[in-house]
């Protein structure tokens, strides 16, 4: 994974992914149950086929809201770029609302696709990664964690690494079942 905190690597970063053409993000919120929530990271994965957390970008935007609507310019309102999220409508909360252009939720997807196909638990993302994607030693209570508390431990950084690296899994997974010709054209 690659863990930014430095505004001026994190601009950069994100001029480079702005470049791609399928992005896999999700992010972390501090304070989520207070009145004034925060957006301490922003993770991005353009690397489809990473099953270890190799290629993720973490980006600490703790109060950096100017990176924030930087990203948002750059790559959320790209409707050349997907971007795809499991709870799309939270994310998009923090990252464009409805300005957000191209967005897929794969939430969205496997409910559309069923239970009875899926023969899944439940639609979380970290259970369609065991029981869809076969991935094994997947942290299910991270996402408790004190987003907002510096410095932020290696089991955090794992944690919100490796959320993308599920997306990405999920979503692919998710495609071979509902359009596989889709498959192709995303992931290649």
């Amino acid at each position: 994974m690659h863990y930014l905190t430095d505004p001026a690597e994190i601009y950069q970063q994100i001029s480079q992914l702005a470049k791609c053409k399928s992005l896999w993000l999700d992010t972390e919120i501090a304070d989520w149950n207070t009145p004034c929530p925060r957006l301490p990271l922003n993770q991005v994965l353009a690397n489809p086929t990473d099953l270890i957390g190799e290629f993720p970008y973490i980006f600490d935007v703790l109060d950096k809201p100017d990176i924030s609507t930087y990203f948002i310019s750059q790559i959320m309102v790209d409707a050349q770029i997907q971007k795809v999220f499991h709870n799309a409508d939270f994310d998009l909360k923090y990252l464009g609302k409805n300005s957000a252009k191209n967005v897929t939720c794969t939430f969205k997807v496997a409910k559309k696709i069923g239970h009875r196909i899926l023969q899944t638990t439940n639609l979380k993302l970290k259970t369609l990664a065991v029981e869809l994607c076969h991935f094994s030693d997947v942290d299910k209570e991270g996402g408790a964690s004190d987003w907002g508390k510096r410095p932020l431990c290696e089991k955090q950084l794992k944690y919100a690494a490796m959320d993308t690296v599920y997306l990405a899994a999920v979503h692919r997974r998710l495609m071979e079942l509902s359009d596989p010709d889709a498959v192709s054209s995303i992931f290649n």
